[in-house]
């Protein structure tokens, strides 16, 4: 059977032909097996270890129907991330690869927009878990002394922010506050207590991190709240914002957005060595989508002392620092959740001029 057209101009708009042997090469180099299909779930491409891992034949199945390959699971993973136009996973699938022969699986089907916001594929991720959990369980036996650092970093990391926000407003409950002022600093303190006490239910039972129901989350009130309390911190430092208003509030968990926004803002202000000038701004865009959805737009722009060139790339990395006590979690942390809301994270910077980080969220 031959590729539908949907198939083949994907193809062509996506790929210039001078560059579609780079992508297949680049497809075929991943660990996991990637299989690429239209919206009606006729196979675009199929990678190599996709062979291996599920004993498929990729010239066989370009242009034919996913179900014919796929176990039923997968197929109806996919209808369910055409119809919800979302990420959808499944983290314990049987996949029988032969009458005598089956392995055990994780699927993750992802959309693809176009630039117009359009759904117009997918890609389907399959990763062989057995595998997996064996490199997981040599991981554990072979490094236990650096995996048991990584955890007490990232609690280090994950502690540190609400106890600095209770221990700042604590700090200016101390001076001299109007009656209005002091009532913030109290609504700061309990709302920074309620996180640390989120965190510590998210560690005593890790399956509620799963379970987070989400709520419409005021950006601007999250904004409004660390400029108070940074701002009366950091006298030495000018904070500006330009809050639009207008913006929509966006789907989410209220703590975890808080804490991405407490990371990039306190990274700025630790960019400045003197004075300075930190400017947060929101903005309502309507000209172009992500996932189908208009976006909010968040910037948070220092002329602290910047990012070298060739650290730019690397701030997204899990503990990658420039900073001497710094765990390298912030950044990383951030770009994470980000992601889990569909969401975009971006970083622009010069040396000794400053920098500039922006958040795409699609709003409600």
């Amino acid at each position: 059977m031959r590729e539908s057209a949907v198939a083949r101009k994907m193809l062509t708009d996506t790929e210039p032909q001078e560059h579609a042997t780079f992508y297949k090469d680049l497809l075929d180099s991943l660990p996991e097996g990637v299989i690429v299909a239209d919206k009606d779930l006729n196979i675009i491409s199929v990678n190599e270890p996709s062979e291996t891992i599920l004993n498929i034949s990729r010239r066989k199945t370009i242009g034919n129907h996913i179900s014919k390959f796929l176990p039923e699971e997968i197929t109806t993973l996919c209808s369910r991330a055409v119809k919800e136009e979302r990420v959808v996973q499944e983290n314990d699938l049987l996949f029988r690869i032969s009458r005598n022969s089956s392995i055990n699986v994780e699927c993750t089907v992802s959309p693809i927009h176009g630039s117009d916001g359009r759904m117009n594929g997918l890609v389907i991720q399959i990763r062989n878990t057995e595998k997996m959990n064996m490199m997981s369980i040599i991981s554990r036996n072979c490094s236990l002394e650096e995996n048991y650092e990584t955890l007490v970093r990232g609690l280090a990391h994950e502690i540190r922010n609400p106890l600095s926000g209770i221990k700042g407003a604590a700090q200016l409950l101390n001076g001299t506050l109007s009656k209005t002022e002091k009532n913030r600093c109290s609504k700061i303190i309990i709302k920074e207590t309620e996180r640390l006490r989120d965190l510590v239910d998210r560690l005593v039972k890790p399956s509620s991190v799963s379970t987070q129901h989400l709520m419409s989350v005021d950006i601007n009130e999250i904004l409004i709240d660390i400029i108070f309390l940074e701002s009366n911190l950091h006298k030495n430092i000018k904070f500006k914002h330009k809050l639009d208003i207008t913006i929509p509030p966006i789907p989410g968990d209220y703590n975890s957005l808080k804490q991405v926004f407490i990371n990039i803002i306190q990274n700025a202000v630790s960019s400045i060595k003197d004075k300075g000038q930190i400017t947060v701004s929101t903005k309502w865009v309507t000209d172009y989508k992500i996932r189908n959805k208009h976006t909010v737009l968040i910037s948070v722009k220092d002329n602290g002392t910047g990012i070298q060139k060739k650290d730019l790339k690397k701030i997204f990395t899990p503990f990658f620092s420039s900073k001497r006590k710094g765990t390298g979690l912030g950044l990383f942390i951030s770009s994470q959740v980000i992601a889990k809301y569909g969401g975009i994270i971006t970083a622009e910077s010069e040396e000794g001029t400053g920098s500039e980080f922006k958040i795409q969220l699609p709003a409600s």
